[in-house]
């Protein structure tokens, strides 16, 4: 049934790839390394000639030898020949293999320059686009271009590595067969018009193979990335628990076996038609071989060739039959190549780009409006945030609340700039958010979200978000004060220097969740700006440090407009003013008194809270 689902599947496909479209992804492919280095095209040019005068003294050495000894010559005469023949041999040799080894470091170096483009992109485009599943699926997929795809060894993803030593072998193969194919012809139409057919009889047979081999890689791969998902969940230790308790390994085992099982039917379907294609264009060629042997022979005997032109030629067209095949092979392979850049500029040219200016930060009073403002995910139907309208006067507290998913994180997202506005609008200072620059709408906010992350340098830039030259020791001591963690961070060995992130570095000092969070409020401090952001600052703190912090956050933010978002209404009273958002709108707006005298669902929802606690409190003296 798996696989039946799995061909019902693939009839649903995009349109077909055209050869118009791998033309235009070779010709921009060939523009990027033109502008990238234009000296490799000038190695290619050289490549192509030394390596066609390589291939043809190759072959014309044999006939030079018989033609000696059938002429009578002196074995003086003959060994300056060869001497002659062998420098300019050895010559083409030691050019093609200097290029090679040139090519194959620009290979390097250009895939190198790819990288650093596709991290370009990620550091620099709009947020937006990191919430965007069209965006992070052209990322994932020009990933799997640069880096190798994760879908085990189908993967159909081209190494671009390579490009540039295909490139030239294919080039150089072409002038072999223009050359080869002009001296053939020559002696003999029907030798040349022999091999070309065999050529293109190959062709189409590398084409039908190659169109068979994608969309059975494509079943293989969707399998083989099903079992890896199984796999891998077997050693995510994160999991480990999970797997015992719940007895999940039969079934973990289960599905790896499922899947490897249609991966394994794929693939013997693939090598079964690989195997018949091969058979073809071994016939091909043993046809092909057998005529021009055939006419050679036949002319020998009827008209007196001699023996050395005979060998010539039958040289000669093995050498094209090589040429030939060596340049459809690689064709193929720039095709795949040249697709597989395709995708990666699809990602690098996405959406827009911030710009690579540091501006200075914003420290003047700000006051915020929101106008109408509604948002919703791309893709999505229904909006998560709709109709927003208040205004955050400068230097003004602002609690926001609400049950978990009702677009806390979103609206502060929206605030400080990171997303954009579905409807309506953010004004900043009476200027519309939207029409403000990127890098410069950042400079307004400091904000310490949910979602802690840290880089692997000492816990001193990690606060500051700079290298230490450019860091203000004092500032970051004081912010880590503020923050309740100057006392740890002076307890450990190296103190500010000490390094974090134990998967890059071995020796990192390793904190709990709640002082992770608590580094990230010192990082939003540090930072200073004129609008302060802090999304569930307390979620990961226990009740003392949470009480703590809520004593300190008039400090923090005084002569700031800030915004303290929170499911726990406990931490709103010291707010001036609530903002409770409830399916996506604003349910209730006023101060911790006024909201819960209104009785609406703030009130319910501080009530139950409170009884909560008050239970929690009752239990715990008991057991006191």
């Amino acid at each position: 049934m798996e696989v039946l689902q799995m061909k019902k599947d693939e009839s649903s496909k995009k349109k077909r790839h055209s050869l118009r479209d791998s033309i235009h992804e070779f010709l921009a492919l060939l523009s990027y390394v033109w502008r990238w280095k234009k000296s490799v095209f000038a190695m290619t040019v050289i490549y192509m000639v030394s390596y066609t005068v390589m291939m043809a003294l190759q072959v014309y050495l044999p006939k030079a030898v018989l033609a000696e000894l059938e002429n009578r010559q002196t074995i003086q005469h003959l060994f300056m020949v060869l001497g002659m023949i062998s420098v300019f041999l050895m010559g083409s040799i030691l050019l093609s293999d200097h290029l090679v080894v040139r090519l194959r470091n620009n290979n390097f170096i250009l895939q190198n320059e790819m990288k650093m483009d596709y991290i370009h992109k990620l550091l620099y485009t709009e947020y937006a686009n990191l919430e965007n599943m069209e965006f992070i699926t052209k990322r994932d997929t020009a990933k799997a271009q640069l880096y190798g795809g994760d879908i085990g060894e189908e993967n159909v993803s081209a190494d671009l590595s390579n490009f540039l030593t295909f490139l030239n072998t294919m080039f150089a193969s072409v002038l072999s067969i223009a050359f080869y194919s002009v001296m053939l012809g020559r002696q003999s139409v029907f030798i040349a018009v022999a091999v070309l057919l065999t050529g293109i009889a190959v062709y189409a047979v590398f084409s039908q193979s190659g169109r068979r081999n994608y969309q059975y890689n494509e079943r293989i791969s969707s399998a083989w990335r099903k079992a890896k998902y199984a796999t891998d969940r077997a050693g995510d230790f994160s999991m480990a628990k999970d797997v015992r308790l719940y007895q999940m390994e039969n079934w973990l085992t289960g599905v790896t076996r499922k899947y490897m099982g249609i991966r394994q039917h794929y693939k013997g379907v693939v090598q079964r038609f690989d195997a018949e294609m091969e058979a073809l264009v071994s016939v091909c060629i043993a046809v092909q071989r057998l005529s021009i042997y055939g006419y050679l022979i036949y002319e020998v005997m009827n008209h007196g060739m001699p023996a050395s032109d005979l060998v010539l030629y039958a040289g000669m067209a093995e050498a094209l039959s090589q040429s030939l095949y060596e340049c459809f092979s690689h064709m193929q392979k720039i095709k795949q190549m040249s697709f597989s850049f395709h995708c990666v500029q699809e990602f690098l040219q996405y959406g827009q780009d911030t710009k690579e200016i540091a501006l200075p930060i914003k420290k003047e009073k700000a006051t915020l409006k929101l106008e109408h403002v509604s948002f919703r995910f791309p893709g999505m139907e229904k909006d998560v945030l709709h109709d927003l309208n208040f205004e955050a006067d400068s230097a003004e507290k602002l609690a926001i609340v609400g049950v978990n998913g009702a677009g806390k994180t979103t609206l502060m997202k929206l605030i400080c700039g990171l997303l954009t506005p579905t409807e309506g609008r953010i004004l900043l200072n009476g200027k519309d958010l939207g029409m403000m620059a990127s890098d410069e709408r950042y400079t307004w906010f400091s904000c310490a979200f949910q979602d802690v992350s840290f880089l692997p340098v000492t816990v001193q830039e990690n606060i500051s978000m700079c290298t230490a030259k450019k860091t203000d020791t004092k500032k970051v001591v004081d912010c880590l004060l503020m923050a309740g963690m100057k006392e740890k961070v002076e307890e450990l060995p190296k103190g500010l220097q000490e390094r974090m992130e134990k998967n890059i570095n071995e020796d990192a000092v390793d904190f709990s969740g709640g002082e992770r969070q608590k580094l990230i409020l010192a990082r939003a401090l540090y930072r200073d700006a004129s609008v302060l952001i802090l999304d569930e600052p307390t979620a990961a703190l226990d009740p003392l440090a949470e009480n703590e912090l809520y004593q300190k956050y008039a400090g923090f933010a005084k002569g700031k407009t800030s915004f303290f978002v929170s499911h726990r209404l406990s931490s709103t009273s010291f707010c001036d003013r609530i903002l409770l958002l409830d399916g996506g709108r604003i349910a209730e707006d006023g101060t911790h008194q006024e909201l819960v005298e209104k009785g609406g669902l703030y009130a319910e929802m501080f009530e139950l809270q409170s009884h909560y606690y008050k239970e929690r409190m009752s239990q715990e003296g008991r057991l006191a």
